[in-house]
């Protein structure tokens, strides 16, 4: 029967950061009619305006994308007397049609400015969130899995040195590939209104980080 090798299980810690290279603009488009065929088509108009918009500032129509469409009922609290007793209950007062759409490219703040100031020109008061994010999420995968790799290498070989042992042959790595992702930073919230040239953005850089568990012999 033979000896079973001694084994070191190290997990390293991989770490990377890259400058934002492109810009998501997310917005929020509501018409709201006591018909629901009224709504849907007020809803649908304020979509295509702010498509035929964005054209015209030198955007492609597709690039306009819908992430969330959906049409309900709109309810309000009534409040009724009922001689010395008040009573509650809902009235219908319509029906809302909601749009929520983005607005991808790749980040310039005269470009940003410019489709701003579009959707200014097209809505009343809309609802905007700006978010910053890297295009080429692989390769900033890949930079956090070298670090990883080098970072795990490194503690196994102090581990050992400390412990009068050598470092063997590699002989498994686990790592769970959905785990890592670039995420977006959001850096502007809500606003009621835009202004043109109003933005001079400088997004902070993207920091993003993941582990990988590595298993060496030693002897």
């Amino acid at each position: 029967m033979t000896e079973e090798k001694r084994r070191i299980h190290v997990r390293g810690i991989g770490y990377a950061a890259q400058t934002p290279d492109q810009v998501v603009l997310s917005l929020s488009l509501t018409a709201q009619n006591n018909n629901y065929s009224a709504a849907m088509k007020i809803g649908s108009q304020q979509v295509e305006m702010l498509r035929e918009a964005i054209v015209e500032a030198g955007f492609k129509a597709n690039d306009l994308k819908t992430t969330n469409f959906n049409v309900r009922a709109v309810y309000e609290n009534e409040e009724t007397k009922d001689g010395n007793s008040k009573r509650y209950g809902k009235v219908f007062v319509g029906f809302e049609c909601r749009h929520d759409l983005k607005l991808t490219f790749d980040f310039d703040n005269d470009k940003l400015n410019r489709a701003l100031d579009i959707i200014a020109a097209n809505l009343t008061q809309p609802k905007i969130s700006i978010a910053f994010a890297v295009k080429d999420t692989a390769a900033l995968n890949d930079k956090i899995l070298k670090s990883a790799a080098k970072d795990a290498r490194r503690k196994a070989k102090v581990l050992c040195a400390a412990s009068g042992v050598t470092l063997g042959r590699l002989i498994d790595i686990n790592y769970s590939w959905d785990a890592a992702r670039a995420q977006e930073t959001i850096v502007y919230g809500e606003c009621a209104s835009v202004d043109k040239n109003s933005f001079d953005l400088q997004p902070e850089d993207i920091n993003v980080s993941d582990s990988v568990d590595f298993l060496w012999e030693i002897e």
